[in-house]
């Protein structure tokens, strides 16, 4: 029998290479005068902006665009806000990563029509009502109206993406599809979502770090349904380290993730093993590890050793950024997120200590 459950909502999504391309198609039922909200990727990529500014200028709408930049979500909003009438506005079309698509559902969140544009394989942002990015390092927000109204998700946007940028934008997206799966508040639907994004990730990940356009392709879309798993099920541990540490290092967030996926990995399923042994998270893990493996395994031991040695290899591999923090500093993240503990989400209560020895396997030596 399937037990009961609530589902969020989620955006329309176009997929598929060459969708970036009805970008001014997919606007034109909501109007002609349109916000451009871009980012980082766009302030860095300003011959993808012009060309798609000039396009929807031909195609008769009238533009404007703002940049949320290097600020924080709600900081980029507000200054926009005190900028510009969002009344003069028919639709809101976000163009990057996260914090432009964050940014955007801010904006639009007073009814206008929001369509987002993912640029980058990470927290799958456009496709859940949740702002990450806030002052507190970690902010959470769901609700209807932030989700966009649809994505336009082109994955040609990953061809010419570095390649340690994509290996770490990846793990990432592992790490995320993995909360998600062994949330206390996963549903049957919810898994059957994050499990296709998970055979994505293992079918695409070794080939995509080398370039491969099918590989990328996998790896975005599992990057999306990371996001909609997050917007089920919630944002776990890995994340929430990885948004503190992103504000108290010199790492980005797909950095920050990426380089404690497999310690804290490890001793949520230590810690499970031998306090909740028999939790459903138990064995999804098992199945994981068996999907990176491509092969069966006679128990579960077995799983769990595959699935936390091969995140330890990529991680070592890939020559991944360690945390430059003093353990006194690493105790107070831990301690914050001890003080704000969601059962609800977190698969098993972890003490300060047990968060520690995790983090500092992953701390830079002086």
């Amino acid at each position: 029998m399937v037990a009961g459950f609530v589902a969020n909502g989620i955006p329309e999504l176009i997929f598929g290479r060459g969708v970036f391309q009805q970008l001014s198609k997919r606007i034109s039922p909501f109007g002609t005068r349109v916000l451009v909200v871009g980012g980082v990727y766009t302030d860095n990529h300003p011959s993808l902006l012009k060309e798609a500014m000039d396009h929807l200028q031909v195609s008769g709408l009238a533009i404007t665009h703002v940049s949320a930049g290097g600020k924080q979500t709600q900081e980029a909003a507000k200054t926009i806000r005190e900028e510009i009438d969002l009344r003069d506005f028919d639709c809101v079309v976000s163009i990057g990563g996260s914090r432009a698509i964050d940014t955007g559902k801010l904006l639009s969140m007073k009814g206008q029509p929001h369509i987002a544009v993912p640029t980058t394989a990470g927290t799958g942002a456009a496709m859940n009502g949740v702002i990450f990015g806030g002052k507190t390092a970690y902010e959470e927000t769901r609700k209807t109206s932030l989700v966009p109204s649809m994505v336009l998700a082109d994955p040609a946007f990953l061809d010419e993406m570095a390649r340690d940028d994509f290996a770490a934008r990846a793990l990432g997206v592992l790490a995320l599809l993995m909360e998600a799966y062994v949330s206390p508040k996963a549903t049957v639907l919810s898994d059957a979502l994050v499990w296709s994004g998970l055979e994505a990730f293992a079918r695409g990940f070794v080939s995509g770090l080398e370039g491969d356009q099918a590989g990328r392709d996998d790896v975005f879309y599992a990057s999306l349904i990371a996001g909609i798993g997050s917007g089920q099920a919630g944002f776990g541990l890995t994340h929430q380290l990885a948004a503190a540490f992103e504000q108290k290092t010199h790492l980005s967030y797909a950095q920050a993730i990426a380089t404690i996926c497999a310690e804290v990995s490890d001793t949520l399923i230590q810690t499970l093993s031998d306090r909740l042994p028999d939790a459903e998270a138990m064995d999804k893990y098992a199945l994981i590890g068996e999907l990176l493996a491509a092969r069966p395994f006679e128990d579960r031991e077995e799983a769990y050793a595959s699935l936390v040695g091969t995140l330890r290899r990529w991680v070592a591999r890939l020559e991944l950024p360690k945390l430059d923090l003093s353990p006194r500093d690493l105790s107070a993240v831990c301690q914050s997120l001890l003080d704000e503990w969601d059962d609800q989400v977190l698969p098993v209560r972890l003490n300060e200590e047990e968060m520690m020895v995790a983090l500092l396997r992953r701390r830079a030596r002086a």
